[in-house]
């Protein structure tokens, strides 16, 4: 009976362990293996048809998230948040982007929303449309007024 309650207790503690440190060996693991910033260069083409609303796709090793506004245009954002380096996605019901790790916002424009994690917004690339084929480059796009 002893031995049973031993066994029953190391078992509670194990798990307990294994519940207080995975958050931690969790966020340890994403800060050593994050991806990198946006480095110029590099290139991705698709069809304009495939991006209904959105479309996450790789331009080298960098995601990316390729939008397609209500008025039609077609804009590209790197999809790395700059809190944690999760993947964030496209919430077309609001027009924003959202990352799920600790819940992060950024604006229609890739702006951080203030109160949420991210300290950075999110870069703007550059799209170029020839009929229907766009080609998605990791250069930053410039201001228009610059």
């Amino acid at each position: 009976m002893e031995g049973k309650r031993r066994n029953v207790l190391k078992g509670i503690f194990g798990a307990t362990a294994a519940f207080f440190t995975a958050p931690i060996v969790y966020a340890v693991g994403r800060f050593i293996s994050h991806i990198p910033d946006v480095k110029s260069g590099g290139s991705a083409t698709l069809a304009a048809s495939e991006v209904a609303p959105s479309k996450l796709i790789r331009v080298g090793e960098e995601p990316v998230v390729v939008i397609k506004e209500k008025d039609g245009d077609i804009r590209a954002f790197t999809a790395t948040c700059t809190h944690l380096k999760c993947i964030v996605s496209y919430r077309p019901q609001t027009s924003d982007f959202f990352c799920k790790c600790h819940r992060g916002e950024y604006d229609t424009n890739g702006v951080n929303v203030p109160g949420t994690r991210p300290k950075r917004p999110l870069t703007e690339l550059t799209v170029n449309k020839d009929g229907e084929t766009l080609t998605i480059s990791l250069t930053p796009l410039k201001p228009q007024n610059a």
